[in-house]
């Protein structure tokens, strides 16, 4: 599972999937290859290593840091290194190169070592960490302006924050998107090539377009699927998203009152149902048992939850109706289970530092509210226009608003005016990363042509054949999608 996103404009937490040892198929892996300053050895199916790397750009001969590297070489003859990036901030990318052969075409297998690391602080050396017990943290209703869910929103972010600098505090200002793009090139010297390809999901887009713009001599070809726009406001970005999870949660009912089929309020109105359920939950959280753990699904777990399900879009639909209807029976365990998948919690509270990660680049990748009252006002804003998901969405980045690292992004357009050409893919109704998004980024970037599915779900590739043969052609020839080109 992959590229999806916890706040607005920035995408996706990735589960790792441990493959067995054995070789790459058409190419057994060689022991203890180096390419530049990387060693290269075995790890399952592909080949890991380390690179060394400095903390603050500023000051290269500084602390410095290690960044995990996962490879898959070219299953027959390379033509260069495909960077791969999941989305996040904080998704594993060396666990996307081990899922390399579930998630891209034998063709590009075949011609492309696939590359990809994981960022700074996630779990590398050393990894940003907060507060291990999240549970706290993402059971509190977001989904309401008064003041006891206000104080209880406070309280949750003021103690995730503090325990972020507490342990992490050297690392929080050198956790920027712009570092992560030196991180890259500095992958792409030590491995030793002069350019590379690159295929960026959500947030990896962000990466993408920022490399293009900083280092546009050392790409070769670039797709950025389900786009972030950097020139849109905190403010624009946060209702988009809402608006657009609201959109296929709207679909989603329309689904179960003309398919007989839909677990959920079959034959009756399931957007009332929903409401009576979510108002029933945030009174009295319901029992669950997940992995075989007592526990009980609360307001905000159930928020999270739904919008994990609705990334899939149609495809997700008969697995949220059927954790609706178990919730609706009294008993939460599906639901809760969407909601741990989507925030990395495991058995005993233990949690991932997914999102320590993720804060810790969200929150001073650019400008969010400087007060409780501007974000009250931003989520009552946000909840008219977005009845479902605006609240929610806009308290779950309360955090940013206490961040003891100073904010060192921008909200400015991306230009990238020497790079070659680009391809910017967009999805009609992607929830997570709305089209407009893609639309608007496509034209900023003086080379860039969008390629367009009209369809539901978070990120195009992989998900239909015209997309697919569209982004494969140019990676591996160069040839650009036709103006215009949409796939249905």
């Amino acid at each position: 599972m992959r590229r999806r996103s916890l706040l607005a404009a920035l995408a996706s937490c990735v589960a790792a999937l441990v493959l067995p040892a054995c070789a790459a198929a058409g190419r057994p892996l060689v022991r203890n290859e180096r390419t530049g300053a990387i060693d290269w050895t075995p790890c399952g199916k592909i080949e890991c290593g380390t690179l060394s790397v400095p903390l603050d750009y500023a000051h290269p001969r500084g602390r410095r840091i290690t960044l995990a590297l996962g490879r898959l070489p070219a299953a027959h003859q390379s033509i260069g290194a495909l960077f791969v990036n999941p989305g996040g901030p904080g998704g594993s990318g060396v666990d996307l190169v081990r899922d390399a052969a579930a998630e891209f075409p034998a063709e590009i297998l075949a011609s492309f070592d696939v590359v990809s690391w994981d960022p700074r602080g996630l779990a590398g050396t050393p990894a940003v960490r907060c507060l291990g017990d999240l549970d706290p943290f993402y059971a509190v209703n977001r989904d309401s302006t008064g003041p006891a869910q206000v104080a209880e929103n406070v309280a949750v972010s003021r103690a995730f924050v503090e325990s972020c600098r507490k342990y992490s505090a050297p690392l929080l200002p050198y956790m920027s998107t712009a570092a992560s793009v030196r991180d890259l090139d500095s992958i792409r010297a030590a491995i030793g090539v002069p350019k590379i390809s690159y295929l960026g999901f959500s947030y990896g887009t962000l990466i993408g377009a920022m490399y293009a713009d900083t280092f546009p001599q050392h790409v070769r070809a670039m797709v950025l699927d389900g786009a972030v726009d950097p020139a849109r406001s905190y403010a624009e970005t946060t209702i988009e998203q809402a608006q657009g999870f609201d959109d296929d949660l709207e679909a989603f009912f329309d689904h179960c009152r003309s398919d007989a089929k839909c677990a959920f309020a079959r034959g009756g109105d399931p957007a009332a149902a929903y409401d009576d359920l979510a108002r029933t939950i945030a009174a009295e959280p319901v029992p669950a048992t997940v992995d075989g753990e007592p526990r009980t699904l609360g307001p905000g777990e159930f928020a999270i939850g739904v919008a994990s399900a609705l990334y899939a879009g149609p495809d997700g639909y008969d697995t949220l109706a059927a954790a609706l209807a178990q919730a609706g029976s009294g008993i939460g365990s599906k639901l809760l289970a969407l909601s741990d998948d989507y925030t990395g919690r495991t058995r005993g509270a233990n949690y991932s530092n997914e999102t320590a990660a993720f804060y810790a680049t969200s929150c001073i990748d650019g400008p969010s509210p400087t007060s409780v009252a501007a974000v009250r006002a931003l989520a009552d804003r946000a909840a008219r226009a977005a009845p479902y998901f605006g609240a929610s969405n806009v308290w779950l980045g309360l955090p940013c608003t206490f961040w003891p690292a100073p904010v060192v992004g921008e909200v400015a357009p991306i230009r990238a005016p020497h790079a070659p050409p680009l391809v910017v893919v967009g999805t009609t109704k992607d929830p997570a990363t709305p089209y407009p998004w893609a639309e608007s980024l496509a034209a900023e970037m003086r080379s860039a042509r969008l390629l367009t599915l009209e369809g539901t779900g978070h990120t195009a590739y992989g998900r239909n054949d015209c997309i697919d043969a569209n982004v494969d052609g140019y990676l591996l020839r160069l040839v650009m999608p036709a103006e215009g080109t949409t796939c249905g």
